[in-house]
């Protein structure tokens, strides 16, 4: 049986639990060696209660401070704010727009663009949870409308991918394979070209890829990938568990490897081009597999610094203002 004075706590046992010092099992007497603290004066006492009291709630509190997660909202770079639409860069493991699956307390994309620019917006397109990059927002129902048509139907979408595997087959591969979804059948395209990929002796056999998806259907990137032999490096779904595994263990990647670079489109006769830059995890990964270079090589667009357009909302006609002003050089811009 434990005794109080064997305890490594015995004195702030007894300075909370009661002003005589007692065992805590059998109630026989302690020795006064063991609780000097008992000498003292009985103010004394209180206030070596307080300041212990003080020192666990001190030390609680900044123990759960790090463990909880900060509420601090952190800002979406924004890559083209318009007078009707934005483009912000997404980042990833975060979901575009809240669902029944989504739990409550998780921050969505949607929410978050809209307190950042203090207006309404409206999804034109989506992006996969684990998925980075561009995807454009519009401020009504109209234009989101009419964005859609533009971008996601009669634009190009370009995506970049770090997949399993040395690439052996052409510069530029069409898949045409279709994909069920919901039950359907439909047709699907992908385009695939290669922009670098690893050497013969080289022990981390990936490749990059620039994705061009001709059609929009559910993980038709990620399907494509999988189904020509080089899956995206961390898609647990259509992926390798065991290859994303080892990159998980050794390059600690803990993300999918696939990222909305860019966005091409014609919109009221005037052509957009809103490039995301690769994330800086991308591109430290890319350099440890010597791979960036070659890359860059053949897209310099690709070595284009992360950017943040605006800082806040400009409010509607932000655009035509801001070239009416400019054209104005004696009148301050605001």
């Amino acid at each position: 049986m434990t005794t109080c004075g064997q305890s490594p706590f015995r004195n702030l046992k007894c300075l909370l639990a009661s002003s005589e010092c007692v065992h805590c099992s059998c109630h026989q007497p302690v020795n006064s060696s063991c609780c000097r603290l008992h000498t003292l004066p009985p103010l004394a006492r209180m206030m070596w209660r307080q300041l212990i009291a003080a020192f666990i709630f001190l030390a609680f509190n900044q123990t759960y401070s790090l463990s909880s997660p900060s509420r601090e909202r952190p800002r979406i770079p924004v890559l083209s704010y318009q007078d009707d639409w934005v483009c912000v860069n997404k980042p990833h493991g975060l979901t575009v727009h809240r669902s029944k699956s989504t739990p409550k307390h998780q921050r969505v994309l949607t929410t978050m663009v809209k307190k950042q620019l203090t207006r309404k917006v409206f999804p034109v397109h989506r992006l996969d949870h684990r998925t980075s990059g561009a995807i454009l927002f519009a401020f009504d129902s109209d234009t989101a409308g009419r964005l859609h048509q533009a971008a996601v139907r009669n634009g190009n979408k370009q995506y970049i991918a770090l997949v399993r595997g040395e690439w052996k087959n052409q510069t530029t591969v069409l898949v045409d394979k279709p994909i069920r979804v919901k039950n359907i059948t439909k047709d699907a395209t992908t385009r695939f070209t290669l922009l670098a990929s690893s050497s013969p002796g080289q022990e981390e056999r990936c490749s990059m890829l620039l994705c061009e998806p001709l059609t929009g259907r559910t993980h038709q990137i990620r399907r494509h990938a999988f189904a020509i032999g080089h899956p995206i490096l961390g898609d647990t779904q259509h992926g390798d568990s065991r290859v994303n595994r080892y990159w998980r263990e050794k390059h600690d990647w803990d993300r999918l490897a696939l990222h909305s670079w860019k966005l091409e489109f014609e919109l009221d006769e005037t052509r957009h081009d809103c490039i995301s830059p690769l994330p800086l995890q991308f591109q430290i990964i890319l350099r440890v597999l010597e791979l960036w270079d070659h890359a860059v090589a053949k897209e310099p667009l690709l070595s284009m610094e992360e950017y943040d357009e605006t800082g806040g909302s400009h409010g509607r006609h932000y655009r035509s203002r801001k070239d009416r002003l400019a054209c104005q050089p004696n009148v301050q811009q605001r």
